[in-house]
Formats: structure tokens, C-alpha cells, sequence
């Protein structure tokens, strides 16, 4: 492999020249642009690659950021997420490394964050708590973080306006002329997408459909989606209350109550409109095709990195700023118009 000295022999320059060059230092120093352009192409024609590992010792800090996520459930979402965070890593010449909460001490994932001299790390957990023996380190050490799909008052953490999105439902569903409007949700939760999207529901109702409260239906069990059988039977039940709308907290569930009323005989949306939040895969794969919540995950992930970046290259950033992002809403065939013909 080449190295800084061979580029120098090539190029009959020092090698303290083409080591500030390849270091991005040579506009601070004032070196001349034709040099910096000739270092440049010779160091691209020896196939020159920068040591990074000796570069992180010599700068206490690497050029890598960790990602590190929990047991979240969807793969899809993670992934958008994930994908995210390494284009905008990508674009900036970052190195991202995956550390997995799931099967791992805390104190394995902070040594392994502090091991590699992380520059930054990305959190993609349901609740703050989940990482704060790791974030409490990374504060005492100035390494910067942010969480993904999650806000943190007072850091970086960049989310979607969940509450915005449940009350453009509703308001939907009462333009389609529905009367009687429910939220379908998995038991009682701290977890913030599950809180914000119920206080949206709330807000939708008391905004645009006062007297049509179907009120808030609960799945206690967290395995009941997976039950055809127990989601027929709770399809069945909503009919009867005459419910004519249900929005579900997600787009998982909304499939699992479409399959449900599917076994239970029920056609929807006749019997009854049904809508998810998230636009994952499974609600353009189910039938029928399910209106729902647009999220942007990719964005999510692309701006809590280039946050966390702005941290590290001491650039001041507003705090609360740009940390909720817009959502909108994808029309499909599981919502009915009720209005008079």
C-alpha cells in the first residue's frame, strides 16, 4: 500500500506537504491549489487510502459514528432508518458501525463505542431510558448523540409529527362522512409514538368530530395481532358497537384487523373503515390496500446524523428546530365514503 512518503517522492514535495494535503489542512496553511490538486491525483493513481485507526489516535477521535439500536420490532422501518443514517454518514466520510442493544450489556456497547473512538453515536430505542447508562458516558466523554424516531428534549432527536398525523385522519375519516370513530392501540404504553398518536386522536376528535367518539379500543395482549382467530372475534365486536372507522396505531395492527375481519366474514370497508400509520410495505401488500400515515424514515435518519455532525465540527445548531418532520397522508381502498350519494 502506498504511503505519504512514496506520494511525496512522486510528486518531489515534502512529505509534511502532502500529510496536511491528505489531512484537509492544506487551505488553513495556505498551500497553493496546484500542488493540492497534483497531491491529490497522484495519491488517487497509487490507489492511496488514509489510515484511519492512526488517524483516530493521533486525534482522540475517528471518523466513525455507531449506530445503536434496540429490539424495535419492524425490520423494515429500522432498515429505512438505518439506510438513512448511512447515506448522509456516506456523504459526509463517515464510517458507521451497528451495535445491537438485544443480547449485549450496556457496558458492552459503551466500550465498544469508546473502543472504536467514536466520533458520535445514533440511537434508534423506544425510550430514553433505555440508553442512558451508555448516554450518561458519552456526555461525561464530549461524544455528541441523537436519537432517531424519538425526541430528546434538549439534544438532537429527530421524529415525525405523529399527533399531526392522527388528526388528518380524522378529520379524513369525517369527511368521508364517518361517525363513530375509534383507535385501535396494543395496552397501556410510556412509549412515545404510542402516547402522541393517542393525543392526536383525541385533538382529531375534539377538532373535527366531537360527537362521533368511538372511543380508544385496547389489545392487551401484545401477541393478539398475530391471532387471526382473536382479531376476528374483536372485528366482530367492533361491528356490533357500530364503529364505522378505526384507526390503528400502526400499520401492523391494521393489517392484523383487516385479516381478522377478513376471517370473521366481514368485507371491508363496508363493515368498516380501517386505517395504519407508518406506509410500510404491509399496507400496500394487504387487502385491501390500506390508507395510513406517511413517515419519511430515510429523512430521519439523514438528519440526526448531519445534526450530530454539526456538534462535532463545533458548529452551533437550534436545539428544537427541524426535529419534527412532516407527515402525509397515502389514500388507499380501506377507507369508504359514507357521504350521501
Amino acid at each position: 500500500m502506498p504511503t505519504m512518503s512514496d506520494i511525496a517522492l512522486e510528486c518531489g514535495i515534502s512529505r509534511s506537504v502532502v500529510s496536511l494535503v491528505l489531512n484537509g489542512r492544506d487551505r488553513e496553511l495556505g498551500i497553493a491549489a496546484g500542488t493540492r490538486d497534483q497531491i491529490l491525483r497522484v495519491a488517487r493513481e497509487m490507489g492511496y487510502c488514509r489510515n484511519e485507526l492512526a488517524a483516530s489516535v493521533a486525534k482522540k477521535r475517528s471518523r466513525v459514528l455507531a449506530f445503536v439500536t434496540a429490539e424495535m420490532g419492524s425490520i423494515e422501518y429500522t432498515g429505512r432508518i438505518q439506510n438513512g443514517v448511512l447515506d448522509a454518514a456516506s456523504a459526509l466520510n463517515y464510517t458507521v458501525i451497528a451495535l445491537r442493544l438485544k443480547g449485549a450489556s450496556q457496558s458492552d456497547v459503551t466500550r465498544k463505542i469508546l473502543g472504536w473512538k467514536a466520533a458520535g453515536a445514533v440511537f434508534h430505542v423506544s425510550l430514553l431510558e433505555e440508553a442512558a447508562p451508555i448516554t450518561a458516558v458519552l456526555d461525561r466523554n464530549g461524544i455528541p448523540w441523537g436519537t432517531v424516531n424519538l425526541s430528546n428534549p434538549g439534544g438532537i432527536g429527530v421524529t415525525t409529527n405523529d399527533v399531526s398525523g392522527i388528526e388528518q385522519i380524522v378529520k379524513l375519516l369525517r369527511n368521508n362522512g364517518h361517525r363513530r370513530i375509534a383507535f385501535l392501540t396494543i395496552g397501556e404504553s410510556r412509549v412515545e409514538f404510542r402516547v402522541r398518536r393517542e393525543a392526536g386522536f383525541a385533538r382529531g376528535i375534539e377538532m373535527y368530530c366531537p360527537a362521533g367518539n368511538g372511543g380508544i379500543l385496547r389489545l392487551e395482549d401484545d401477541s393478539a395481532p398475530g391471532n387471526t382467530a382473536a382479531m376476528a372475534a374483536f372485528a366482530e365486536n367492533i361491528r356490533r358497537n357500530s364503529v364505522d372507522a378505526v384507526i390503528c396505531e400502526s400499520d401492523h395492527l391494521a393489517a392484523a384487523l383487516a385479516r381478522g375481519a377478513l376471517a370473521a366474514g366481514l368485507a371491508i370497508p363496508d363493515a368498516f373503515s380501517i386505517t395504519g400509520f407508518g406506509n410500510s410495505l404491509i399496507a400496500e401488500a394487504s387487502f385491501p390496500r390500506i390508507t395510513t400515515v406517511a413517515q419519511d424514515f430515510e429523512e430521519m435518519g439523514m438528519r440526526t446524523v448531519n445534526r450530530i455532525v454539526d456538534v462535532i465540527g463545533n458548529r452551533k445548531i437550534s436545539r428544537e428546530a427541524e426535529n419534527m418532520l412532516p407527515v402525509k397522508i397515502i389514500e388507499r381502498d380501506s377507507v369508504a365514503n359514507r357521504n350521501p350519494a
